[in-house]
């Protein structure tokens, strides 16, 4: 299995989401992946909202005071603002069907506990697969989800690619 077939799998894409992302468009499972993500991502921030607002009731004094009332408000409400933006980008994006591409030789960096990102181009992309699964300062085609920010599929630019078939004919002139 080629590098760039090892990628779509690890995207859970096939060649079809490729070649519309080749023509500049989200495939429909793409465009399925990032609504539900956002959704999880809503979901996610909404339960770690409700968790802060638990654990600081569990460790207060009892009966709470008007101030601890608001902090626990405001600590869910912190953790649902920043899930209903993601949200709101990812249904966006989803709603926008083109994709950006960018071309050039990547970079995996690691950012402390915010994880690892891919460099290229000048501009910094959380990372969707494991580090190991990019190879640094090989040249990829990588494609943008812009409104989600985010991305969507990479490719191998060119290494990795069979041959074309003609350029394996000899042109008779």
């Amino acid at each position: 299995m080629g590098h760039r077939e090892e990628l779509l799998r690890h995207f859970h894409l096939g060649p079809e989401d490729l070649e519309a992302n080749r023509r500049g468009m989200l495939s429909q499972r793409q465009a399925r992946y990032l609504v539900q993500s956002g959704v999880r991502n809503l979901l996610g921030s909404l339960l770690i909202g409700l968790a802060l607002a638990a654990i600081l009731y569990a460790v207060a004094s009892k009966p709470l005071a008007p101030i601890q009332w608001i902090l626990a408000v405001a600590l869910a409400a912190a953790a649902l603002t920043v899930g209903a933006i993601d949200y709101q980008r990812t249904r966006r994006a989803a709603a926008d069907p083109r994709v950006e591409c960018l071309r050039g030789p990547v970079r995996v960096q690691m950012r402390g506990r915010a994880g690892w990102y891919l460099v290229i181009a000048g501009r910094s992309f959380k990372l969707p697969v494991h580090f190991w699964d990019v190879k640094n300062d090989e040249p990829y085609r990588v494609y943008i989800a812009s409104k989600a920010k985010r991305i969507v599929s990479l490719e191998p630019d060119g290494w990795d690619e069979p041959p074309l078939v003609s350029d394996n004919v000899d042109s008779v002139g």
